[in-house]
Formats: structure tokens, C-alpha cells, sequence
């Protein structure tokens, strides 16, 4: 007979959803950052090229790798909770 106390995770990893979070707060703030230079007082050399889309696919771009790699270091299940000893 099978041993019950092995159970099966479900649903996404914490990897993925720290990625997706991260992705989309980023993407909304690069976005509006792209739009707020355009009426921040900035000195006159300063012409914002791109807008809140092109801003924003560069925040969730940016965003999504960064969640990803944190998502990962923070996730207990890749990591052991007492060194093994190897002599």
C-alpha cells in the first residue's frame, strides 16, 4: 500500500505567481512613470520618446525575471532544511 503522508502540490509554484505579481505592479509603474515625465517639470534636453504601453511592456518584461529569480531564492521547497553531510 501506498504511503499516505506523500501529498501532491497543486496549483502554480510560488515561483510563477511571484513572477506574474511582480510583472504586473512593474508594468504599471514604469508605465506611469513614462507618462508622468511628460509633465513633470524636466529641463528642456529631456523629451519622453515612448508611452504608457511601450513603458509598460518594459516594466513587465523587467518585472517578470525579477519575480521570477526572487520567487525562487524565497521558495522553501527548493532548499533543505539541514545541511547534508558528505564525507
Amino acid at each position: 500500500m501506498a504511503d499516505s503522508s506523500i501529498t501532491q502540490k497543486s496549483g502554480s509554484s510560488f515561483p510563477v505567481a511571484a513572477m506574474i505579481v511582480i510583472a504586473l505592479v512593474a508594468a504599471v509603474v514604469a508605465g506611469a512613470s513614462f507618462e508622468v515625465i511628460k509633465y513633470w517639470p524636466l529641463p528642456v534636453s529631456v523629451a519622453p520618446y515612448f508611452g504608457f504601453k511601450i513603458g509598460a511592456f518594459w516594466g513587465l518584461a523587467v518585472g517578470a525575471v525579477s519575480g521570477l529569480v526572487l520567487g525562487y531564492c524565497t521558495d522553501d521547497s527548493h532548499f533543505t532544511d539541514a545541511p547534508t553531510n558528505q564525507t
